[in-house]
């Protein structure tokens, strides 16, 4: 969509001048949003031809009202006749909005909870492969701490390194979705997420490489044999 293009709306008829365009997507349901002057809306609300009856002229969904801080809010509702929300608070209005916002929360802390539990797995299997390696340097004199501490440092070089790429891929698999599919890339989102990651992973990593303190520095000496 360009400037200057022409839309027409199905029922009523009303077509649409593009006068200009905002920096920042809007959607409703997922679809694009348009903003109109009240009539225009009123038009296309109604799906009525030609000029509105009067009941219709005076239909609104909603009013913006800018407060200043410590304004008697009870007091405007009481003048207006309307009950005034944040604008936060009005997203719930939307249809299926907290229903869908509360599935996806709560996908997301599954996705936490299962990439904890994949990264202790994967270092489980890590630790229990480098048991020989460990007792050897047990054997030779490494305190406990210093193996420990020296795991978790490759842990954490691992899950940086890994998170790094997996956002990298995830930016440009998503910046090849705009415009196709309902897909937007926010710093803070991903930064909170990489970081969740880490810091989820390293805890589940710290399960794992616990094993480290049982190791018995006998093994490699052959005592199991």
């Amino acid at each position: 969509m360009e400037i200057g293009d022409v839309l027409t709306a199905d029922r009523s008829g009303v077509r649409l001048k593009v006068v200009g365009l905002v920096d920042e997507t809007v959607s409703y349901g997922h679809i694009g949003v348009v903003y109109a002057d009240l009539g225009t809306w009123r038009h296309l609300h109604y799906g009525l031809p030609g000029d509105l009856p009067e009941a219709a002229s005076r239909q609104a969904t909603a009013v913006a009202l800018t407060l200043k801080p410590g304004a008697d809010v009870a007091a405007v509702e009481k003048a207006t006749g309307t009950l005034a929300e944040t604008k936060e608070a009005t997203f719930d209005a939307s249809p299926g909005y907290e229903a869908e916002s509360s599935t996806m929360a709560l996908i997301k802390g599954f996705l936490y909870v299962i990439s904890a539990l994949v990264v202790g797995a994967f270092f489980t299997v890590w630790t229990v492969q480098r048991k020989p390696e460990i007792a050897l340097m047990k054997a030779l004199g490494a305190p406990t701490g210093y193996i420990l501490r020296d795991a978790l440092a490759q842990v954490v070089a691992v899950l940086v390194g890994a998170t790094a790429l997996g956002t990298a891929v995830g930016l440009a698999l998503g910046s090849a979705m705009i415009g196709k599919a309902p897909f937007s890339l926010s710093a803070p989102a991903i930064a909170t997420s990489s970081g969740l990651l880490i810091v989820l992973g390293t805890v589940g990593a710290v399960v794992a490489v616990r094993r480290i303190t049982a190791v018995d520095p006998l093994t490699a000496l052959g005592a199991t044999r």
